[in-house]
């Protein structure tokens, strides 16, 4: 039997919206996709967190974790019994920018659900019992976070990269000091000062039975709350330096090191993220190579680039056996070198490039993948159309280029070491490849 060919792959470009804005400002993206009969709507609300008293830090995501506990035309339970007779569910979470609510429901019952939508925004009923038992389940959520390895070193590593007077060198969902003091009234007094339209956008996707658009006007249209006005900071890099967190008796040590990075406007975004993949983006990548496949150091090592709405963080994370952690850190430092004859190669441009684009069309397979795009870029201040415009930036980037954007972002003098483990066993390797950790 003859071997079928495979012909070339064919264009393929971001799906575009259908776009309305609402007399109470609501910002509305729709988009249309066949045969996608689980639709999704997400809300964003700008939000930057640089708003939060800085004894309440964390008072956004207590809010928005307490939008499903009921309304105030379905109190309590009765509002998830009626989400739940729907097919609907609740999801959503917080930025250091923005908030987001989504609503996944089968596309017959999206003209019920939207209503309960609107309820949770518009009149969540936030009584103080629900809003101390979130504070609680958020204090034992740090408390479990810190007897993690892996997410003690995330949150130390942002507090190392980010200068400490920004915001977002702290946790989104805030602190043990910020939470513990916070109060159903604290929580009321911030949905009525942040919870409106004027700054929110509703991205919907899916095979909607009759216009969403129309659904999404009578649905919304009474929301009229005026809301304070959005003032995003603007994070800046605190200097670089190496943290060992001791952890008694580690046998493996959580290593992060990377530096504040860029965000999707900065010009060289995509010769930087093609550059991250090719060292550690990838199975194949020069970091998982080395450390995994010839050293056995290590199950797994992750270079990316994540971005916010303003800079972002540029991080190796990866976890060594503690005997052999000092070493595959000063390993990974020369791995991410890439002067000399060390540049990006043609090769390994290209397998990051087709990979990158590759996977474009396959994150919009479901509503739910186009809804998430869209809402993260809105976080971001941007709109649909950089998918388009990144993917032929993509395309542009020469290995000259990612070379120099990887050179510039990874210098060795600028990047910020955070390791948790057994410090008795680690400072002298560390010390001894030339880093003097901080301990504590």
């Amino acid at each position: 039997m003859k071997r079928p060919a495979v012909p070339a792959p064919q264009a393929w470009d971001f799906p575009s919206p259908r776009t309305a804005r609402l007399d109470n400002g609501l910002r509305v993206l729709a988009f249309d996709r066949p045969g996608q009969h689980l639709v999704n709507a997400t809300l964003v609300l700008e939000q930057p967190l640089n708003a939060e008293a800085s004894d309440r830090e964390g008072v956004s995501a207590i809010l928005q974790r307490c939008l499903d506990e009921g309304s105030l035309s379905h109190p309590g339970t009765e509002f998830a019994d009626e989400l739940e007779g729907c097919g609907a569910v609740l999801t959503g979470g917080c930025s250091h920018s923005a908030a987001h609510l989504g609503l996944e429901v089968p596309s017959t019952r999206f003209a019920a659900a939207l209503p309960l939508f609107v309820e949770a925004v518009r009149e969540p009923q936030l009584t103080d019992a629900d809003v101390q038992r979130h504070v609680d389940l958020r204090l034992a959520e740090i408390a479990q976070q810190q007897a993690h390895p892996s997410q003690r070193g995330a949150i130390a590593f942002r507090g190392a990269v980010v200068d400490h007077r920004c915001r977002s060198s702290r946790p989104a969902a805030g602190s043990a000091d910020g939470v513990a003091g916070i109060t159903a009234a604290d929580v009321r007094a911030q949905h009525l000062a942040h919870y409106g339209p004027e700054r929110g956008t509703l991205v919907l996707a899916g095979d909607f039975g009759e216009d969403p658009l129309d659904l999404v006007a009578d649905a919304f249209g009474r929301w009229r709350q005026p809301v304070a006005e959005a003032v995003h900071e603007m994070p800046t890099a605190a200097p670089a330096r190496t943290v060992l967190l001791h952890r008694t008796g580690a046998v493996q040590a959580d290593v992060r090191l990377g530096r504040f990075g860029l965000d999707r406007r900065h010009p060289d975004y995509a010769a930087a993220r093609l550059g991250a993949f090719v060292l550690g983006g990838g199975f194949l990548s020069r970091l998982n190579r080395v450390l995994r496949e010839e050293r056995g150091y290590t199950y797994g090592v992750q270079l990316a680039n994540t971005p916010a709405r303003s800079g972002g963080l540029v991080t190796m994370s990866a976890s060594f056996r503690t005997e052999v952690a000092a070493a595959a850190i000063a390993e990974a430092f020369e791995l991410l070198r890439v002067d000399a004859d060390r540049g990006i190669t043609g090769a390994e441009l290209t397998e990051a490039v087709n990979f990158l684009v590759g996977i474009a069309p396959l994150r919009c397979a479901t509503a739910s993948g186009v809804a998430d795009q869209v809402a993260a870029l809105a976080e971001a201040g941007l709109d649909p159309d950089f998918v388009n415009a990144h993917t032929a930036a993509l395309l542009r980037v020469t290995p000259d280029q990612a070379t120099a954007a990887v050179s510039e972002l990874l210098a060795r003098d600028d990047l910020t070491l955070v390791v948790v483990g057994d410090a008795d066993v680690l400072a002298g390797g560390l010390s001894a490849a030339g880093l003097t950790p901080q301990v504590s």
